[in-house]
């Protein structure tokens, strides 16, 4: 396994590539995710290796959820996203590139998210394909993409007051437990080239790695 310090040297070696890069590029927007209050406490320490980011696609936004992965944790995946959209969204489209073999399916539905809490009530979910196991969910250095149709500055300023969310169910948490995430209404809401979005991803894949290989040499371990 790479260093410590070699990691950080290729983690800063991809910023500048993205840095480089961003030129002429498509809006996005960056956003952070919040533990729920008087829910479930496992994963409370690690919500910070969860972000989002939201990009304009003219008639339709991509969202692209990244699991920036914890070494405290490096078993743990999202299994499932959920929208509480407030008609913001329509027109769901899995359809684009993710980082990592995500395996992901779902739409339109009420089911709600565990510990949700603050009133959060699902339009569209999307969880994890059965046949794809954990293999398919959200891993450490991964992210996951969905388009919906909308308008994107209403899509950001019903983030920005909370009138449009994201719940995030984890699970594969420390002594096998799981915990849930909702959405802030803090960020960065400024137009931002989409290279640079791609750094969090770039960091992502990185730590993934590193991640990854510490899984593997746990399970060689006696």
């Amino acid at each position: 396994m790479k260093s410590p310090l070699t990691l950080v040297k290729s983690l800063l070696a991809v910023a500048g590539v993205a840095a480089v890069s961003a030129v002429s590029a498509t809006p996005a927007s960056a956003f952070s995710f919040g533990n729920i209050a008087g829910g479930d406490t496992p994963g409370d320490s690690y919500v910070n290796s969860f972000t989002y980011s939201v990009v304009n696609q003219g008639s339709a936004v991509r969202f692209d959820i990244f699991n920036l992965g914890n070494a405290a944790a490096p078993n743990m995946f999202i299994s499932k996203v959920f929208f509480d959209d407030n008609g913001y969204l329509s027109a769901p489209s899995l359809y684009g590139t993710n980082i990592g073999e995500v395996s992901f399916s779902g739409g339109a539905s009420n089911a709600q998210l565990p510990q949700g809490g603050n009133d959060f009530t699902t339009d569209y979910a999307f969880s994890r394909n059965p046949g794809s196991g954990n293999g398919g969910a959200v891993q450490g250095g991964e992210s996951f993409p969905v388009s919906f149709r909308g308008n994107y500055n209403n899509v950001i300023a019903a983030l920005s007051d909370g009138t449009l969310r994201i719940g995030l169910h984890v699970q594969g948490l420390p002594n096998g437990q799981s915990d849930s995430y909702i959405s802030t209404s803090s960020g960065n809401t400024q137009d931002t080239p989409e290279p640079l979005t791609m750094l969090a991803a770039g960091a992502a894949v990185g730590f993934g790695t590193m991640f990854k290989k510490q899984r593997a040499q746990a399970k060689k371990a006696p």
